[in-house]
């Protein structure tokens, strides 16, 4: 069932938008937040919302327009997403030829645009006119991780509503719910490491978590090692990876170095079992002046990946950057 509970935390967001419901809601509106926090579920939510039948607190959840678009099925939601791909001028034109069409289920059309930042400057340009005059039925849901790549004469057309990170324990009451096959230190450690983004959380636990281990696991190796051969020799493996996986392949890095300073200070408490030998391995290779210039240079990097830049110019990047901060 779709309501504002679907969405954790952000309490003071979700009233104001249910506040916002109940009069003139704005036609363009722009989610922020890093990835994985749950831009998308809250535009799920808002569309709901605006497509709802019930006649109490909306979304209720239960109507036939909640449920459609519940099970993304409902022919007025319109979802555009590229993933890490840009957005061309193409698909901006798409959105305003289907915005002409008249709702068909309700009495309103919603397009959701992920990775709004994805847009290049002719598709935002295209877009503008349909979000300075959109038809009284039109609603737009944009989200980013990276407002600064949109232009100006976009941001002021949107009205900007921010996500904020999750406390620790509503991420493992979360994680508990979506998988009731881990033990209580698993959930606790992919909790503890996320950062509050209940997304990075996820992806600790998914299917995928042992190769990018495996990514991280070979790096810190060669980090260990302090060979610069070795370090872009494994900062290369990564080149085939999507974005999306290196990122991934970022967090276990930091938190591989994050169990390194501890393990440097005497304490022994590794967030990331898979990749313990390493750690400690760190801890002994490195100082802790180094370990701490490595974590900040991964969440540095894993920021620049919403930038859209190539595979192999992150890469290069993390190797450079890293060899450099263990020469300090």
């Amino acid at each position: 069932m779709l309501t504002f509970d679907s969405l954790l935390g952000n309490n003071d967001l979700k009233n104001a938008l249910r506040h916002a419901l109940e009069g003139r809601f704005p036609q363009a509106i722009l989610l922020t937040g890093p990835s994985g926090i749950g831009k998308l579920t809250l535009a799920r939510i808002l569309a709901a919302a605006l497509l709802c039948e019930g006649t109490g607190m909306r979304p209720c959840g239960v109507c036939t327009a909640c449920r459609k678009v519940a099970d993304s099925l409902h022919s007025d939601v319109s979802l555009i997403d590229m993933g890490d791909a840009e957005i061309k001028v193409e698909t901006a034109r798409t959105i305003r030829s289907e915005c002409a069409v008249l709702p068909g289920d309700g009495e309103r059309r919603v397009f959701l645009i992920r990775h709004a930042h994805n847009m290049n400057a002719s598709a935002q340009n295209a877009l503008l006119k349909l979000l300075e005059e959109p038809p009284s039925y039109a609603f737009f849901i944009l989200m980013t991780e990276n407002a600064g790549a949109i232009l100006p004469t976009i941001l002021s057309r949107c009205t900007r509503f921010a996500l904020a990170p999750l406390d620790t324990a509503s991420v493992v009451a979360l994680l508990r719910r979506s998988y009731p096959e881990k033990n209580a230190a698993e959930l606790q450690a992919a909790a503890a490491g996320c950062q509050g983004i209940a997304g990075d959380a996820i992806a600790a636990l998914s299917d995928d978590t042992g190769e990018m281990a495996q990514y991280a696991g070979a790096f810190a190796d060669a980090l260990a090692s302090r060979d610069e051969l070795e370090i872009f020799r494994a900062a290369e493996q990564c080149s085939s990876l999507t974005r999306q996986q290196f990122s991934h392949v970022l967090a276990a890095l930091r938190t591989a170095l994050r169990d390194a300073i501890f393990d440097a200070n005497g304490m022994q408490a590794p967030l990331l079992p898979a990749l313990r030998e390493q750690s400690h391995v760190l801890a002994r290779a490195l100082t802790v002046r180094q370990l701490l210039a490595l974590y900040d240079w991964m969440g540095e990097l894993d920021s620049r990946i919403s930038r859209n830049p190539g595979m192999a110019l992150l890469t290069g990047c993390l190797a450079a950057g890293s060899y450099e901060r263990i020469q300090r």
